[in-house]
């Protein structure tokens, strides 16, 4: 099985966060399927802007909502099995589903609803910017119900690059976090941003006090497969 990872980074500008993903890949995919990393094309949002910037700025966030798209047509028309978006807002997964015949997973709807199954959930986010935007991705899913207002953890998009070789600050900001979340109920953790968790999880961070906070890529690339063999 092949499957065409999709991120709504530059990955050039962060390589790091490429190695990571690339041992990160290898530890949760299934024996017999390929995962093969792809983000946005170089000079998207960089020299003067971040990833963030482009997550949250209505006037940038076309520009790689289309490239997520065009992406996915890619995808199919080279003979990938799914995709895999890890945006946890979604953005492009309904458009590119229009778009392909074969299966689009996306991160904010795999990690939410694994997250529901354990009971109320809450996003933990560097950006209130994309606050909104989660929400209503979360209402779309049908799990208003379930989810808890989102927390914003104490750092900024080059802190979250920064963890990747000093990770104690981002891990104490997102423990911070986790917690004033588990104080108003929540029994799951999602990253609101995959570079984040990314960053988290190679650092051994897989819950905060018992509470279990979700891997980004591993939910994202095993729905994909599950997808891609028909469940």
């Amino acid at each position: 099985m092949r499957i065409w990872h999709q991120g709504f980074v530059e990955l050039e500008t962060v390589p790091r966060y490429v190695e990571a993903l690339e041992r990160h890949v290898r530890a949760v995919a299934s024996p017999g399927t390929t995962v093969d990393l792809h983000g946005l094309r170089r000079g998207t949002y960089t020299p003067g802007r971040t990833a963030a910037d482009l997550a949250r700025d209505p006037t940038l966030r076309p520009l790689g909502v289309a490239q997520v798209v065009e992406n996915a047509v890619r995808a199919e028309r080279e003979g990938y099995d799914a995709v895999a978006i890890t945006i946890v807002q979604d953005l492009g997964l309904r458009e590119a589903r229009a778009q392909v015949r074969i299966p689009v997973a996306g991160y904010g709807e795999a990690a939410m609803r694994a997250a529901a199954e354990t009971g109320p959930f809450a996003v933990v986010a560097f950006d209130h910017g994309i606050a909104g935007e989660i929400d209503r991705e979360i209402g779309a899913l049908g799990l208003a119900g379930r989810a808890l207002a989102t927390e914003l953890v104490d750092t900024d998009y080059g802190g979250v690059v920064e963890a990747f070789e000093h990770p104690e600050r981002l891990a104490s900001a997102l423990a911070a976090a986790a917690r004033r979340a588990v104080a108003r109920g929540a029994r799951a953790i999602v990253p609101g941003q995959t570079i984040m968790a990314e960053a988290l999880w190679q650092h051994g961070v897989r819950g905060v006090d018992g509470i279990p906070v979700v891997d980004a890529l591993g939910v994202t690339i095993a729905a994909a497969e599950r997808m891609a063999r028909g469940g």
